[in-house]
């Protein structure tokens, strides 16, 4: 097994345990700690949070940027690799019981994605990828779609955090190119999903490192494109991917 291997292991076995606790323990741990606007935190985040931490900090201790925990070991690790850790994307849909809601590890190699596991444990759906082998739904290899129309595609976006004028009316302008929209909840799950060949494209604004790194790289594994713009790994990123035949959406 190459080290590649042995890395994306360990992010697929650390999801896994994090998911199946996540799924196990909805009713107990779906208790609001906070609501900050139109988002929650709930239990379930610090949770499963430290149960990454703690897989990673046993089987490959590199520095971490976590939604919850923020930086962890900022100065530790092999320099130029970091783990960007969702441990639950989607909380509200989790605390509604609305399946789409994910645990999201990636690992970064000089700021890019390289390494991304999905665990969309309420589906019981795991992606994995390796953006220089491949990437995976429960072990069967997948690819992007070839539609290469907007038109004929499925654009898998949300409503900015932050929205102005600007944003929505180019919010407004998606919806007009593209066949259908969908907006899930999940930035994690919306990404695995133009990997898999469900939708052909994704694009949001404000979105944080944490959210997407993991589904970017399975993008890019199984054949897409994106792009992340953004000065650092702990600010707001605009963020588009595809299927690498429709262009990357504005």
């Amino acid at each position: 097994m190459t080290e590649r291997e042995e890395l994306l292991a360990i992010a697929e076995a650390a999801a896994a345990e994090a998911g199946a606790a996540l799924k196990a323990h909805r009713d107990e741990w779906s208790v609001v700690a906070a609501e900050l606007g139109r988002e929650v935190k709930i239990d379930a985040d610090k949770r499963a949070e430290a149960l990454i931490l703690a897989a990673l900090e046993r089987a490959a201790p590199y520095p971490v940027i976590s939604e919850e925990a923020g930086w962890v070991r900022a100065g530790g690790g092999r320099s130029g690799l970091v783990w960007a850790v969702d441990p639950l994307d989607g909380s509200v849909n989790y605390l509604r019981s609305y399946p789409h809601c994910a645990v999201s590890i990636a690992l970064l190699e000089n700021g890019a994605p390289v390494l991304g596991v999905i665990d969309c444990f309420a589906l019981n759906e795991r992606f994995c990828g390796d953006v220089d082998a491949g990437a995976w739904l429960n072990g069967s290899k997948i690819t992007v779609s070839d539609i290469a129309d907007p038109a004929g595609g499925i654009l898998q976006t949300g409503v900015p955090a932050r929205a102005s004028m600007d944003s929505m009316a180019q919010f407004e302008q998606r919806l007009r190119t593209w066949r259908k929209v969908r907006m899930i909840g999940s930035a994690a799950t919306a990404l695995a999903y133009v990997a898999a060949g469900r939708a052909e494209a994704y694009r949001e604004s404000g979105s944080m490192i944490w959210d997407v790194a993991a589904g970017c790289a399975l993008v890019k594994a199984a054949g897409g494109a994106y792009h992340m713009g953004g000065d650092k790994l702990d600010e707001p990123l605009e963020v588009a991917a595809s299927n690498g035949r429709t262009p990357l959406p504005d």
